[in-house]
């Protein structure tokens, strides 16, 4: 038996055990390998500590070290793997690449670990060793980079830091080609065409997504991709209103994809099919909840995911007629870092619920601190024309409006147009006149259903009348009600009609469920 034989013979012994749940078997076959797997297929330990679960962990350290160390590494075969188990010993590295595969490794444990502040600054630190190490010392680990700097790039980018994220994937993409590293040069792509979707640059994200998806076409390699592009493609096929295409692309990722996204593959999962008619939006909202909790590790901190994630949740309340908890949601992310990149959808719930002052100040600080994130920046111009148009002055309306459609077409986002109520939409695209003749805007105008809800009239009630309001919230009957407010049964009565009229309801549960949503209690 050859030397490669014998590798494969325990990689399928080990195998085999997980497949049977024979965990207890599979880690001893691996530790009786283990000079072997490491040198020559550290995947399969990594297979072993994924399976493993938290109790069998917590009574095996070393493979929790493994697995938290490993995370979400594939390796290239020009790195040595051994290095990245090696880095749980307590001895100092040896040479520039031992120092950067170090610092790089334990980066990925802390920002698989939710812990993006210390995942940025191993990062940093690495950047700084590779820049005053030697030149010779640089030339030498030229060739091992492209992991690096795409790892490196994944901590900024999960920190919401998009500049510092940007600039170095770029350059994981060059040395990817460069030194014919295709995954991590097609992984790198993706994740650039991820953060200029997310903007809303629209020609940028649709070049990286080509970049990437040529570069995985034209690869052999069974080893696992980001497939990052994938999400940045289905998000770009629904921004040109091809909510099922979106589905249809999502649907292809691969299973085996290295997913630090999975929630926001989720979320965007549910936004479509909510555009693509094929669930309401009760089912969508509980199924994002679901989710949510499952992956709570991943919400940690304040970041790319919370953010994301909750501007998507958001849009699913707006849209399902809640903008009271969309409301909620976004100024919750107020606390966290770029919290403000929300601000336009909670603009537009704001104007859902009447707050025409609010919705204005919220719209004006997007269109100051995000003029080129077309994302963002499309439902802060339609807020901005809806609360004109409301005012009556029809020029500062018509100019925002048609800067918002301009900015939509231009950057292939015409799905963001529908955050107003269709009849300020309707309205404005008539006032804009040939100014924005468009076959699409036009079909649009054709298609209420796709729009947020009409604004509510706002809802007044008096001190008392909110005060009956959360006691029949609080429960019990009428007479027990009563006596709480001190009123006599029929005064009660009289006041639970003057509400459930100025509510629109026919009843106290629906009463208290509006008011609820509503935040009036």
């Amino acid at each position: 038996m050859t030397e490669r034989e014998e590798h494969d013979r325990v990689a399928s012994l080990i195998y085999l055990a997980l497949s049977e749940n024979r965990h207890d078997d599979a880690v001893d076959i691996a530790e009786a390998n283990w000079p072997v797997l490491i040198s020559n297929n550290v995947a399969v330990l990594r297979a072993v500590a994924d399976q493993l679960s938290p109790a069998e962990l917590a009574s095996r350290p070393a493979w929790d070290r493994i697995r938290r160390y490993l995370g979400f590494v594939m390796l290239d075969s020009s790195l040595r793997p051994g290095a990245y188990v090696e880095t749980a010993l307590p001895h100092p590295p040896r040479s520039l690449a031992d120092t950067l595969l170090t610092l790089t490794t334990r980066g990925i444990a802390a920002r698989t670990a939710g812990r993006f502040g210390e995942a940025v600054q191993l990062a940093r630190t690495a950047l700084e060793r590779l820049a005053e190490a030697r030149e010779p010392e640089r030339d030498a680990v030229q060739h091992r980079l492209a992991d690096g700097y795409l790892q490196w790039g994944l901590s900024f980018e999960f920190a919401v830091l998009e500049t510092e994220a940007l600039s170095t994937l770029e350059r994981a993409y060059e040395l990817g080609i460069a030194f014919e590293n295709t995954r991590a040069a097609a992984d790198a792509a993706g994740e650039i065409a991820w953060i200029h979707t997310l903007g809303g640059g629209g020609v940028h994200a649709d070049r990286w997504v080509e970049r990437a998806q040529a570069l995985v076409a034209s690869s052999r390699s069974s080893q696992a991709w980001r497939r990052t592009d994938m999400i940045a493609a289905a998000v770009r096929l629904a921004d040109r209103l091809q909510p099922d295409a979106a589905l249809e692309m999502l649907a292809q990722r691969p299973d085996g994809s290295v997913d630090e996204h999975r929630l926001i593959a989720l979320a965007q999962t549910a936004i479509f099919r909510l555009s693509a008619g094929r669930s309401s939006t009760t089912v969508l909202l509980s199924e994002l909840q679901r989710a949510q909790a499952s992956d709570s590790q991943l919400f940690v901190e304040g970041n790319h995911n919370v953010t994301t994630f909750g501007y998507i949740e958001a849009l699913v309340h707006l849209y399902a007629d809640r903008p009271d908890r969309s409301i909620d949601l976004l100024t919750q992310l107020q606390g966290v870092e770029r919290g403000a990149w929300a601000l336009g959808v909670r603009a537009a719930a704001e104007l859902a619920v009447g707050n025409d002052a609010l919705a204005q100040r919220d719209a004006d600080t997007v269109i100051s601190e995000y003029p080129k994130w077309p994302r963002q920046l499309i439902p802060a111009l339609l807020v901005k024309a809806a609360v004109a148009l409301q005012a009556g002055e029809t020029t500062t309306a018509v100019s925002a409006f048609t800067d918002a459609c301009l900015l939509a077409i231009d950057n292939s986002l015409v799905s963001s147009l529908v955050v107003i109520p269709h009849a300020d939409f309707a309205q404005l695209l008539q006032l804009a006149g040939e100014r924005l003749s468009d076959p699409q805007l036009d079909g649009m105008a054709r298609m209420p259903l796709m729009f947020a809800p009409a604004r509510r009239t706002a809802v007044k009630l008096s001190p008392r009348e909110l005060s009956v309001l959360r006691e029949l919230a609080y429960g019990g009957s009428l007479a027990e009600v009563a006596a709480r407010l001190h009123l006599s049964v029929n005064t009660l009565k009289v006041h639970n009609q003057a509400i459930y009229r100025k509510l629109g309801v026919d009843g106290r549960e629906q009463a208290v469920t509006l008011a609820r949503d509503r935040g009036l209690i």
